[in-house]
């Protein structure tokens, strides 16, 4: 495998450890028992580590507890959709079947940890319905939402899982880091790389976001840009 995506030989290991454990939605993750997971398996891994692939015998489940990680699907040809991108409490690998059904790959040094303790049948349930409304989500930005949508969209998910407030003359501004790139993103959205940069560009200029280094984005507007999201507010 090439450098720029690593499998890490633990995981590895315990991708054929077999079945996995039911494991929380990112709202119940927050509020596990640490106790409960003492013997819970923690790694620091490098920017772009391959987790787990699609295809291959099923993975355990894994909550994020830093960095970002995006699970995504690929095409015989190397086309790629991400599914989803995950930040600190998300979990990755919930499902169903003996075969992982996409990849996992982290965005940036990020901490895992394996999770071991299975839910009672409630909170699977909570789990799944979380996983369904982000699919369908995804479902609605990729089949309805225009371009400035769809990042403006994204902005705002990202701000949801990253965000903390920001140092800003305006009240009520929040910034983030921005794990995935500008590929990672025209991955996610069904856009081309261009397209996602000129949404950056033209959200920037209507004064409804800053970016600083290419990966600090601060939410100037937050209001006016979940607006753009909905598609209730045009750019001009």
């Amino acid at each position: 495998m090439s450098g720029r995506h690593r499998m890490l030989p633990m995981l590895q290991i315990l991708a054929h450890a077999g079945e996995a454990p039911i494991v929380p939605p990112p709202s119940l993750s927050r509020t596990l028992d640490r106790q409960s997971q003492k013997d819970t398996v923690s790694q620091l891994l490098p920017s772009r580590t391959v987790v787990f692939l699609e295809g291959f015998a099923r993975s355990p489940c894994y909550r994020v507890v830093d960095g970002c990680v995006a699970t995504y699907q690929t095409l015989s040809d190397g086309r790629r959709q991400v599914i989803d991108l995950a930040g600190p409490g998300r979990i990755v690998g919930l499902g169903a079947g003996d075969r992982n059904r996409h990849s996992a790959e982290t965005l940036g040094f990020s901490r895992l940890e394996v999770v071991v303790e299975p839910l009672a049948a409630r909170d699977l349930e909570v789990a799944l319905t979380e996983t369904l409304a982000r699919s369908q989500a995804l479902a609605m930005l990729l089949g309805r939402k225009t371009a400035p949508e769809r990042v403006a969209s994204a902005i705002l998910d990202l701000a949801g899982q990253f965000g903390r407030p920001a140092r800003h003359k305006r009240r009520g501004t929040v910034t983030f880091h921005l794990y995935p790139t500008r590929t990672d993103l025209a991955d996610w959205l069904g856009l081309t790389v261009e397209t996602v940069s000129r949404c950056f560009t033209r959200l920037k200029k209507a004064g409804l976001i800053d970016i600083q280094h290419n990966d600090l984005v601060t939410l100037l507007e937050p209001a006016r840009l979940a607006l753009v999201a909905a598609g209730d507010c045009a750019l001009s």
